[in-house]
């Protein structure tokens, strides 16, 4: 499998692309956390307020915002495909060109594609992907492949038209996500710092050089100031906790079995430790200082900007990608290297067998638990909770895929789904429910179920209900409980739904 020069041949490249996607096959519909509310927007955007059960609630207005990667490839494949076809090739897209570009950033660093990008590939099924962030994500698979083209020597001989070039793959990159466009800066900015550096050995000029080089990519920024947008942002939040970054670092897989992601990310971690610090393996200076600055990024940023949560979490893959694939083995010997590639093989492997059975469960248990959906009445006001045990609520959250299961009586029934984003100047779909009183959106869906610390969030919320609210929809990952003044209607799983007790059959 490997050459003489300890490199992996194209053909096999191209087989490792195909092997991640494998455990997107099965699903029907990919078991991400957020995919379904991701959905359910698409479906609101293609409807076009001709739906007046959801007009009553939604509404969707275009505008040029830096969060509309995966939302415009659906409304180009939804009226070709349909919508869940649309969404899951997608999906399956962003796996393969993350994929595509840790293998395409190896080979432009070193010139081959170096037996460390194996370690690399399971982490484009990492966390922020199994949160299902398709917009960041998408952005980010992107960078790398712009990335491997930047400092590729066809681009670099070529800064002038690499300039030309890069005004446009950094518009494309900042309208899918802009923290994806961020990413994209300091990355380039420190290859060209690092390069500029070896060259001249000083290094104020290659501040400014390197400045003046990337500032290509500050086109799409600059001209979105002259382009009007929805006023408002979401605050800030979650600054300097450390114990969170931490956890984040080791659950960077967060699949289903936590004692096997962490072992995984502590083996990585070990084995960035290593080849950094071996003299058998070179660094790629540039990328090596792109993963410093993005681990000393990620510890500083708060967890949540203008509202979007685990801002920071999203770099975790990237930044263990960024630092395997920096590192190329140099003077290995035979034995040696075949053994870093047989332990390569077994960790891809190993990880895409657990993930396509993983999302095999997680995509059984989730079509289990909407069955409930048939017996809910077409545009419903419906108000759905996911009931949490009392436990760390950002750790349960990390193990759970149906958060956004009121998205489904959404799609289905068109009721209405109380786990969508309102995020002024961060999406571009309204709501406006005056019925359902607080309990509007994601915000308010996933609760604490049973006692903890002598409260319980999950009835204290349901005494609120709205008298307007005539159906709860529960999905009990704690012990059931019984629901002053609502009676079960039908179950389904882990999920039940109800109806007000006074209401008549």
């Amino acid at each position: 499998m490997i050459t003489q020069t300890g490199a992996i041949p194209l053909r096999w490249c191209a087989a490792l692309v195909l092997l991640a996607v494998v455990p997107l096959l099965w699903p029907v519909v990919p078991p991400l956390t957020d995919l379904p509310a991701h959905m359910s927007r698409y479906m609101v955007q293609m409807d076009g307020g001709h739906s007046a059960d959801l007009a009553q609630w939604y509404s969707f207005r275009w505008n040029l915002l830096p969060n509309l990667g995966a939302d415009l490839l659906a409304w180009v494949f939804e009226p070709i495909v349909g919508l869940r076809l649309a969404v899951k090739g997608i999906v399956i897209l962003i796996v393969a060109l993350q994929v595509a570009g840790y293998l395409c950033l190896s080979r432009a660093a070193h010139g081959r594609v170096a037996m460390s990008v194996l370690f690399a590939a399971p982490l484009a099924l990492g966390n922020p992907f199994q949160f299902g962030f398709l917009n960041f994500t998408l952005g980010m698979a992107l960078v790398t492949l712009a990335l491997a083209w930047w400092i590729s020597p066809s681009m670099a001989e070529h800064p002038r038209r690499r300039w030309l070039v890069f005004c446009l793959v950094a518009c494309v990159i900042w309208v899918c996500h802009l923290a994806a466009w961020a990413t994209l800066c300091v990355l380039v900015g420190c290859c060209e710092l690092v390069a500029r550096f070896e060259r001249s050995g000083r290094l104020l000029p290659s501040l400014s050089g390197g400045f003046l080089a990337s500032t290509c990519l500050l086109v799409p920024q600059l001209a979105s100031m002259a382009w009007p947008h929805p006023t408002g942002h979401l605050p800030n939040e979650n600054w300097f906790r450390m114990g969170i970054k931490l956890y984040h670092l080791i659950n960077v897989f967060a699949d289903r079995w936590e004692a096997w992601d962490y072992a995984c990310a502590a083996l990585l971690a070990g084995l960035i430790v290593v080849v950094w610090r071996s003299p058998r393996f070179a660094l790629h200076k540039g990328l090596a200082l792109g993963t410093l600055v993005l681990l000393g990024l990620f510890m500083v940023m708060p967890g949540t900007i203008y509202g979007s949560a685990y801002a920071d979490m999203r770099l975790t893959p990237t930044i263990y990608a960024l630092a395997l694939i920096c590192a190329c083995p140099i003077d290995l010997g035979a034995g040696r290297q075949r053994l870093l590639l047989v332990a390569g093989i077994a960790f891809t492997a190993l990880r895409l067998v657990g993930n396509t059975v993983s999302m095999a469960a997680w995509d059984e248990q989730i079509r289990e638990e909407q069955a409930v959906v048939e017996q809910i009445p077409r545009g419903s006001q419906l108000l759905t909770f996911i009931a949490l045990p009392c436990v760390n609520f950002i750790q349960q959250q990390a193990r759970l895929r149906d958060v956004h299961l009121a998205s489904y009586a959404m799609m289905r029934r068109h009721a209405f789904a109380n786990d969508q984003w309102a995020m002024p100047g961060g999406q571009l779909m309204s709501i406006d429910n005056p019925a359902a009183g607080p309990f509007f959106d994601a915000a308010t869906g996933a609760l604490v179920g049973e006692s903890c610390q002598g409260f319980n969030q999950l009835l204290a919320a349901v005494d609120r209900v709205p008298a307007g609210i005539p159906r709860l929809w529960v999905v009990w990952h704690a012990p059931e409980l019984p629901l002053r003044g609502w009676q079960p209607v039908v179950r389904a799983g882990d999920s039940v739904l109800y109806r007000r007790s006074s209401e008549t059959r």
